[in-house]
């Protein structure tokens, strides 16, 4: 007997600049170890972006992105021991090997023998079904949504990695977060000041500017009106410069001035990311600024997030949300700097 091949929709990637395609594809195989995901919600990011202009390493196209992702568990493969059939999960979309000397150290995001990414290699959850290994999942807890529980693997994630393992912010530093009032910038915000940081914002709308006050900057400024804003950190602190600056803009003036903001011993932290950076060796080599790259978020990273969220010192910030045939309009949203928050597919 002829078994039939059953069909779903996802937003399908098959050709680098161009918009992705809802298309009717196969329904996910999945392993033994791995289960079969019926998203509810995935988030949208600028990485998302990105995959689409072919500027982030991926698999061979066609692709169906989508890292961020939160549903329920449809079917489990055989050696699946943790979740059944019904289970509302979260997505670490990194899979690592949890055997080799980074993942040993914690570090699984730059793991030596990665496996590969939800969304960049393997299939991701733009998509009414994904395929995830069981090692992946993350239970839900009752008290989040499924739009909540997806922007949390990366958008919040993301900034638990940087500020806490990265950066090792302590409460009394200073930290400028430029980019501020975007999807990531906002969970940073809550989290350095929970941390106890002062905080200074730097973003470049009004709407923005307002924000991040309302997420408890304590000092905004606004980046466009305000060309060489570092003048301004060193006006605030008095003479001084921040103990740490973390970056969510990929722009090389931000960069310049991040690292003028910067005091001596402190640490500039670029999370968003180009080919090409310019950095003043000089002057970092005076000062003794560590220049910190930060990639994603472990599961432990994601696991924490979810503690903050549940304990409401973080609200998660979701700006819009789509269906999932509005992707390509969402993508032009990131693009054009439109979000105050997160942009999220609802799937339910």
């Amino acid at each position: 007997m002829i078994e039939e091949v059953v069909k779903t929709k996802a937003m399908v990637l098959r050709e680098f600049t161009k918009p992705l395609a809802l298309e009717e594809v196969d329904k996910p195989s999945y392993g033994p170890g791995e289960v079969l995901l019926k998203v509810k919600a995935a988030g949208v990011c600028g990485t998302d972006l990105k995959i689409r202009d072919g500027l982030v390493p991926t698999k061979e196209l066609p692709l169906i992105p989508g890292h961020e992702v939160a549903g329920v568990v449809a079917a489990t493969g055989a050696d699946v021991q943790r979740f059944r059939e019904g289970d509302e999960v979260l997505v670490s979309f990194y899979i690592p090997c949890n055997t080799c000397r980074n993942c040993r150290r914690g570090r699984q995001t730059i793991c030596e023998r990665l496996k590969g990414r939800i969304g960049f290699e393997f299939n991701g959850g733009f998509a009414e079904y994904v395929a995830v290994p069981e090692d992946c999942l993350i239970p839900k807890p009752p008290a989040l949504s499924f739009q909540q529980a997806a922007v949390i693997p990366d958008a919040l994630g993301t900034c638990y990695h940087v500020l806490v393992r990265r950066a090792q912010v302590q409460k009394g530093d200073y930290l400028v977060i430029v980019g501020g009032g975007g999807g990531l910038g906002l969970h940073a915000l809550q989290m350095a000041k929970g941390l106890g940081a002062v905080v200074i914002g730097v973003d470049v709308s009004a709407d923005k500017l307002e924000l991040m006050k309302s997420y408890g900057a304590d000092y905004v400024i606004d980046g466009q009106e305000n060309p060489s804003w570092s003048k301004l950190v060193v006006e605030y602190m008095q003479g001084r410069r921040a103990d740490h600056v973390v970056n969510f803009v990929a722009h090389q003036p931000s960069i310049d001035e991040g690292l003028k903001a910067t005091g001596k011993g402190g640490k500039l932290a670029l999370v968003a990311y180009s080919k090409e950076v310019k950095f003043n060796a000089l002057y970092g080599h005076l000062n003794e600024i560590d220049l910190l790259s930060t990639r994603a978020a472990t599961k432990e990273d994601i696991q924490e997030c979810l503690k903050l969220v549940l304990a409401k010192e973080v609200e998660t910030v979701i700006s819009d949300v789509i269906s999932l045939e509005d992707l390509n309009y969402g993508l032009q949203l990131i693009k054009d700097g439109k979000l105050k928050g997160r942009l999220v597919i609802d799937l339910e």
